[in-house]
């Protein structure tokens, strides 16, 4: 990576409690190629990896496209159910080693839900405790709108956490600069994955992101994305609290993205998208946040490119076809009786 890109990043590595040196830090092509490159260098055809769910469909694309298998473990609004993690670790260990546990610990993708502190040192206590390491993923740690930030699991235990990072949240996606934080013997293999990839990522724009993070002005930049983020999350939750029907429940992000809808299971989001582009609303249907297809009648609902008024008049006509799909449900199941 361009060694001037990875001394500012660095300091931005500190914002979030983590010590670093550049020798410390690979540049990748976004956040995307730092989870395959993990993928590449740690999984083997039946491998086993815990990864929370719903989860980010983009780690079990590249877990899965190296034939992993993906056992999930649930998340309710406080992350990663730890009970049912240490289940799963002591039946999964019997049966062959756990490569790693995959976790969105910070304004998770899809479910918008936040590991508690106490959940954070208890997940690296059991991995510890099992001899597995954590790939933590945390493209939106920055983004936080209410509260205090939660120490990064790097910061509990540097040995055992693998800390991938973003510029994508931070200043612009389409830039595809992400970096990985891992333990030597780890980030030699990773190099040896990252040049068999592509070489080395692009020097365009690493300069471009040298650019931007060498001038102390992109934090004052991060503080007004923060904003109207807040803004939009505002919007949305007040939306659904006017439209939606009480048989569904979302979370409450307290930064990132994204919210997390929870219909009746009767629904099928999947089914219904179609009705809702026809009304031009979109969504993501919750079953591609599963590696076994299940969150059928869930939806992740994004909040960080639309603005306030446009959410509310596509949450107010979500909220149309959900009510009516509960009619017809409701009208066929007292016909069959």
């Amino acid at each position: 990576g361009f060694y001037p890109l990875k001394m500012c990043l660095v300091d931005v590595l500190k914002l979030d409690g983590i010590v670093a040196s550049p020798d410390d830090i690979l540049i990748t092509d976004g956040g995307q190629q730092a989870l395959d490159l993990l993928a590449k260098i740690f999984i083997d055809p039946g491998d086993i990896i815990i990864a929370e769910a719903p989860c980010y469909v983009g780690a079990l694309n590249a877990f899965l496209s190296y034939q992993a298998r993906v056992d999930t473990v649930p998340v309710d609004e406080n992350g990663l159910q730890i009970e049912v993690l240490e289940d799963k670790l002591s039946q999964l260990s019997r049966e062959k080693e756990i490569k790693f546990i995959y976790t969105v610990p910070n304004f998770s993708n899809p479910s918008g839900v936040t590991l508690s502190f106490d959940r954070r040192k208890e997940l690296v206590s059991l991995a510890r405790r099992y001899g597995t390491l954590i790939i933590e993923d945390n493209p939106y740690g920055r983004l936080r709108f209410e509260g205090e930030h939660l120490k990064n699991l790097r910061q509990l235990d540097e040995e055992n956490i693998i800390y991938v990072g973003t510029a994508s949240k931070m200043f612009a996606p389409g830039l595809r600069i992400g970096w990985i934080v891992a333990p030597f013997s780890i980030r030699e293999r990773l190099i040896h994955g990252k040049q068999a990839a592509d070489l080395c990522s692009s020097n365009f724009t690493q300069r471009l992101a040298f650019e931007y993070f060498s001038d102390p002005r992109w934090k004052n930049t991060l503080k007004k994305f923060i904003s109207i983020y807040k803004e939009h999350r505002d919007a949305m939750l007040g939306a659904l609290e006017e439209h939606f029907p009480e048989e569904v429940t979302w979370s409450h992000p307290v930064g990132g993205f994204f919210t997390w809808a929870t219909l009746p299971e009767y629904i099928n989001t999947t089914e219904m998208l179609a009705e809702a582009i026809t009304n031009k609303v979109a969504y993501v249907p919750g079953r591609g946040f599963y590696p076994d297809g299940s969150g059928t009648n869930c939806m992740r609902l994004a909040f960080c490119t639309v603005e306030s008024e446009q959410i509310e008049e596509g949450i107010k006509r979500l909220g149309k076809i959900i009510k009516e799909q509960m009619r017809l449900y409701r009208s066929f199941y007292r016909g069959k009786k």
